[in-house]
Order: C-alpha cells, then structure tokens, then sequence
C-alpha cells in the first residue's frame, strides 16, 4: 500500500514545485497582454526618453585641424552632446559647466562618459576649442562637415538650442535634456544606467 501511494505523492509535489516556479511568467504574461490600464505612466528618468531610441546616422565630424574622426567616435561610452553654433553665449556656457560638473560627480565611472561639441565647421571649431579649453579640459570639440541633410543638427531636434543629447555605447540617441534643468536629474539618470549596464 505503502509503495503504491508514494509515486502519486511525488507527482503531487512535482506538480505544485511546478506551478510555483511558472505562476510569476504567467502573472507577468496576463499582466502585461490583457491588464495595460494597470501599467505605470510615470517613469523615474529626468530627460526626456526618446521611444524608441533613435541610431545614429553617418556624421562626417572632424577635428580642430580638419582630420576626419573615426567613426564611432559616438560609441563606446556614454556621450553627452551638444550641437552648438558659430559661438558659445551666456546660456552655452552655464550648460556646459552643468554637465561638465554632472560628468565629474561620476566618480569612478568618469572615464565611461564624455561630453563632445559639434561645431557647425572647423574655423568654429578651432575658435572655441581654444576659448573653451582652460575651463573644459574633457571636451572634445568637432566641426561637422556633412551635406545639407545629413548633419548632426538635422538629427539631433530640439526647441531648446542648448539642449544636451544623451547617446549611448552603442550609438543609439535616447534622451535629451532641454529647458531648465536640475543637474541631479541628469546625474540620477546616468548613475543609474551605469550601475544597470555593463556596456560603455
């Protein structure tokens, strides 16, 4: 009787190990397939989330002196751009001091991001590099030589011309940050994406 009984019992706990390993897939399933007035509208990000991210296209950027960048000079870290014009002003320069002191609250992880200029040409370039350069030692400096249409500022899209264009390790625009900004929004965001990702 004994031996007869033990194989329905194992089954029995098989079955209910069984569920309880499934029920949280089959929870989030139903969840997110039939319940989407339940979803959160709120998110926790301070830029604003480009949806979805957008990748970047062919930029023909150069440096100071005229030579072409390499192409992926976008990559590989987390890149905090800003596509500027023929001269930095007042509000120019208070956000490139915002996020320079953003960048440099990074600690440890200041190394995988970096803050780049595209300028709208190369004599631009050369002029801010060298009034920029006493106070932004870490900005790289480009001037963007592209055909009418394949620019970094036919890309990029803001309101605000001092917007700061968020770009990730593997070149893909997600995030711009616009308008007044509370330098802690911008950290939080790049703080956490770091201690998320093993990427950049």
């Amino acid at each position: 009787m004994t031996a007869n009984a033990t194989p329905p019992r194992n089954r029995r706990t098989f079955l209910i190990l069984a569920g309880l390993f499934f029920l949280p897939f089959l929870s989030a399933w139903i969840y997110f397939r039939f319940l989407p007035q339940l979803h959160p509208t709120n998110f926790t990000n301070y830029g604003e989330l480009i949806q979805p991210a957008r990748p970047l296209p062919a930029l023909s950027l150069v440096d100071i002196n005229g030579a072409a960048v390499a192409a992926d000079v976008l990559q590989h870290k987390w890149s905090l751009v800003y596509v500027g014009g023929t001269e930095c002003a007042e509000a120019c320069l208070k956000r490139l001091v915002m996020f320079r002191q953003i960048r440099l609250a990074l600690g440890k992880d200041l190394q995988r991001a970096q803050r780049i200029y595209i300028a709208p040409d190369v004599a631009t370039a050369a002029a801010l590099h060298a009034e920029l350069a006493k106070d932004h030692a870490d900005l790289h400096v480009y001037a963007d030589t592209g055909s009418s249409g394949a620019r970094a500022s036919d890309f990029f899209h803001s309101a605000d011309p001092t917007a700061i264009y968020a770009v990730d390790p593997l070149g893909n625009w997600f995030m711009v940050y616009s308008g007044a900004v509370d330098p802690k929004g911008p950290y939080g965001d790049l703080h956490k994406l770091m201690k998320l990702s093993t990427i950049g």
